[in-house]
């Protein structure tokens, strides 16, 4: 192969990679319940820092659900989360986990009276359980405990990693616990989307 064919492929390759193209956007791509598959017997295990010399392992567990009301168990807790279309939420009211439209800044109410904002996607994160891609961070802040939730949710495997942070009032200083993706069980979704 000549030089000048070489380098007219390499300029049509360098054309065609630089020629915009009609890709759908990641909010048109993943869909909230990609982010937080929650079939029932999905499982996700944490390694929790509390600020000890050890950490402790959490375990949350999908014990049911019917398509619409998933109920996840973590520890002796027992949280319901509606499974909508435009996103998932805590009901009965409208504290969302994850809503739709998926940009950065998007906000929608969360829970415990904070409000949930869109703070970036498209990370890139690693954590015990092995490395993932495309993932969202979701900051939560307000409410009135005045705490800050940051969770990074992963398509196809759902919460890798939770950090909250509460402030004292008295002394300006900060209480953080993180939670990081240990191992995880999660099954393709089978269930019709609503």
């Amino acid at each position: 192969m000549t030089l000048a064919v070489r380098l007219g492929a390499a300029a049509a390759l360098v054309t065609v990679a630089c020629t915009p193209t009609a890709r759908p956007t990641f909010s048109e791509t993943i869909d909230p319940r990609d982010l937080f598959p929650l079939e029932t017997g999905n499982a996700w295990s944490y390694d929790v820092d509390t600020g000890e010399s050890s950490t402790t392992l959490a375990v949350s567990r999908v014990e049911s659900f019917d398509g619409r009301i998933a109920e996840v168990r973590t520890a002796q807790t027992l949280v319901r989360y509606e499974v909508l279309r435009e996103g998932i939420r805590v009901p009965p009211g409208e504290a969302w986990v994850l809503r739709l439209p998926f940009e950065e800044g998007a906000t929608w109410p969360g829970r415990g009276g904070r409000t949930a904002r869109l703070v970036s996607m498209g990370l890139r994160v690693e954590t015990r359980a092995g490395a993932f891609e495309d993932c969202v961070l979701v900051s939560e802040t307000g409410g009135k405990l005045e705490l800050e939730v940051r969770t990074v949710y992963c398509p196809r495997v759902g919460p890798v990693s939770v950090e909250s942070t509460m402030r004292s009032n008295l002394s300006d200083r900060a209480l953080t616990v993180s939670a990081k993706l240990r191992g995880y069980e999660v099954s393709p979704t089978s269930s019709p989307r609503p």
